[in-house]
């Protein structure tokens, strides 16, 4: 109940630590830890709520592609198109569109040797 208290003083209130805890009648240390655990326990519940929510997404998603496959095997080119779109969706669902971070480094070492094999490649493309 306290960290509670404490994460809506806090957020609601913009109450500083000092302030919270001579509310509470307790010392800045247990108010900044019940902070901490407060917050912690609310990102939990909002990943615990993503979850759930993206479980039952999916769920549907996978009904809906199961009704449509029959006619998709019977070459309705609708159902076929409905089932790209829910492909689609289901990829963006599990985030299968994400961009991938690359972290890569050019040295002068290695920009030698790419314009050492862009001098070889040139010399490939001149007949002798």
């Amino acid at each position: 109940m306290r960290q509670h208290e404490v994460v809506r003083l806090r957020t609601q209130e913009r109450m500083q630590f000092r302030q919270i805890a001579e509310h509470l009648h307790c010392d800045v240390k247990n108010v900044y830890e019940a902070w901490k655990r407060g917050v912690a326990d609310l990102a939990k519940q909002a990943a615990d709520a993503h979850g759930e929510y993206l479980g039952e997404q999916l769920a549907n998603l996978d009904i809906a592609i199961n009704s449509l496959m029959p006619k998709v095997i019977k070459g309705d080119v609708r159902a076929v198109e409905g089932l790209v779109r829910l492909f689609d969706h289901q990829a963006k669902l599990l985030g299968l569109y994400a961009p991938v971070k690359v972290n890569a480094t050019v040295t002068d070492a290695l920009t030698a040797e790419i314009m050492s094999l862009a001098d070889k490649f040139e010399d490939l493309g001149t007949p002798s």
